[in-house]
């Protein structure tokens, strides 16, 4: 393993294990069994280590839903069965993780909420990344739109920046929600969303088989 892949995993397990206000450099680099001058080689400090953990972890999430979709366009899946397998295969990703996995972006959350320097450089990380994730939905929704499986909405980027802020919605209130409810909300989120934009929601449990 590459040394900056070996920091990037001790560091999520301990802001994990410890949260990032009682996690040190040192504590990082004796785990990882390195120097600790070593982790100042690759990161700038522990607030932009937390923060490449989290976008790690994102990309992690993005390379298993590109070799999905890249699987399911192989097979000329429909566009229906293409949004609702990678909203189902991202909330359900998220939701095994449970909640001390998703801990690093509570973490994070609470750091940007009191240090201005720091939130202006997630912000600017973490916009690139919800363009990405918005274009991905629109590309999504224009595919269904041209082959007749969508109706016409009158402001489709809207409706990408919806779809994605109501993923990242979800995530977060996974912290409260009952574990059997957990179990079944992937498959009703995905398929609520195709209903409100499909021409023929009746349709919508065959052409996910």
């Amino acid at each position: 393993m590459k040394k900056r892949e070996l920091i990037l995993n001790s560091a999520s397990k301990k802001f994990k294990d410890k949260g990032f206000a009682n996690t040190t450099i040192s504590t990082i680099a004796k785990d990882a069994n390195i120097g600790k001058g070593t982790i100042y080689e690759y990161f700038s400090s522990k607030e932009d280590l937390l923060m490449h953990c989290c976008i790690g972890n994102c990309h992690a999430v993005e390379a298993r839903i590109d070799s999905l979709v890249s699987t399911l366009d192989e097979a000329n899946s429909n566009p229906v069965k293409i949004i609702y397998t990678t909203l189902h295969t991202v909330l359900s990703e998220f939701f095994a993780k449970g909640v001390e996995d998703n801990r690093l972006f509570y973490e994070l959350s609470l750091l940007i909420a009191t240090n201005p320097e720091v939130k202006t450089i997630v912000s600017k990380e973490f916009r690139v990344k919800l363009a990405h994730w918005q274009s991905l939905a629109l590309a999504d929704y224009q595919r269904g739109l041209d082959e007749g499986y969508f109706r016409k909405i009158n402001k489709p980027n809207d409706l990408a920046c919806f779809i994605v802020a109501t993923i990242d919605g979800l995530i977060w209130q996974m912290q409260w929600a009952d574990e059997e409810e957990l179990k079944t909300r992937p498959k009703r989120m995905a398929s609520m969303y195709l209903t409100l934009i499909m021409n023929e929601p009746d349709r919508l449990e065959d052409l996910i088989k």
